[in-house]
């Protein structure tokens, strides 16, 4: 019988003989371990094809981080859409600017906006249709350091705005109702509404229209609520979708799941055991600080969905020509679309 020692000095020897071949075993083993502990490696990787296949059919949406758009997103993160069967891309833009191109360059089949930027873009020949609004309210918010206590005293101060929006709509109708001409309030165009939200508060700004959470937040940090929309007319902020998406039947099934997800979403926020999940979407959406996020996410309400109305539209509509910024022969005759909304 051969000892163990012997077989020892006879693999060494053989081993002195043939290295290469040791080194090819030792090569074939470690390429079979890789192979069967990389995931994807036995059948199961999705080929680039059918990757690009799943991306084209999913419905794709351009959102703000604002309160109108956050149901959207607790939707997706809590898998209410998935249950509902909704592949859904959100593209996450800062300004009403960025969605709109999103929407007109056919990046998206769904854009949060407002009613000016939709006439706007449909004259241009962009192919669209408003089909679901909110009633959100919009805040005008004065900064700490300006000492603005009335409208009037906006005289030759700086109001951020996004241009040709629903926050310039709001902005000529303070000047007018506060017998300002329109030329006396500085409007710099700050279309980012992190940004602008910033701005106000480290006083570069004197005022900023800002939606929610961004003016509950500029409030917590010392600044003053001037005016809200709340209550008034018109309500301009709307959802707006491409003709095609809604022509196509696939993709109109898709936006029904999509907002009747909306809504059961707003059922839920409006629960308090749901806070946790909204301040962190807060954070990393709203790049809200810290020590305002349990505030914020415990005073934060959710506006259902509606049907944009007509008296809205021509409200934006009147003032757009105003401004000059209609061309000759449109209408919004095509602007409203009749779509489901769930309740």
């Amino acid at each position: 019988m051969i000892s163990l020692k012997e077989r020892i000095n006879s693999f060494e020897s053989w081993y002195k003989s043939h290295p290469y071949a040791v080194i090819a075993v030792v090569v074939v083993a470690v390429a079979i371990v890789v192979f069967l502990v990389t995931p994807g490696s036995q059948g199961t990787s999705i080929s680039e094809e059918e990757l690009a296949r799943r991306d084209s059919a999913a419905l794709h949406i351009a959102l703000m981080p604002v309160d109108d758009c956050i149901p959207f997103y607790y939707a997706q993160r809590t898998g209410i859409y998935d249950r509902l069967g909704l592949d859904l891309r959100i593209k996450t833009l800062q300004s009403q600017l960025d969605t709109d191109t999103a929407l007109a360059r056919g990046h998206v089949e769904l854009a949060y906006s407002d009613l000016a930027r939709a006439i706007m873009l449909q004259q241009d020949t962009v192919e669209l249709r408003a089909i679901a609004a909110t009633d959100a309210p919009l805040q005008l918010i004065t900064a700490r350091r300006g000492r603005v206590r009335q409208l009037s005293q906006l005289r030759e101060r700086m109001v951020a705005v996004a241009r040709h929006s629903i926050t310039d709509f709001w902005s000529d109708r303070l000047t007018d109702t506060t017998r300002l001409a329109r030329a006396d309030i500085f409007r710099p165009q700050i279309n980012d509404v992190r940004i602008r939200t910033d701005m106000l508060c480290n006083g570069t700004m004197d005022a900023a229209f800002l939606p929610e959470p961004y003016a509950g937040e500029a409030i917590r940090r010392g600044n003053k609520l001037n005016f809200t929309t709340e209550g008034l007319e018109p309500q301009l902020f709307a959802y707006l979708a491409t003709e095609s998406a809604l022509t196509d039947d696939t993709r109109s099934q898709q936006l029904q799941l999509l907002f009747q997800g909306y809504t059961e979403a707003v059922n839920q926020l409006q629960l308090s055991q749901y806070q946790d999940t909204l301040a962190v979407l807060y954070k990393e959406l709203c790049f809200t600080p810290d020590s305002l996020l349990d505030s914020l996410a415990l005073h934060a309400r959710f506006m259902p969905l509606r049907a944009p109305r007509r008296s809205d539209a021509e409200a934006a509509l009147e003032w757009l020509r105003s401004r000059d910024k209609v061309k000759a022969g449109y209408t919004i005759d095509s602007l409203i679309h009749t779509f489901p909304i769930p309740q």
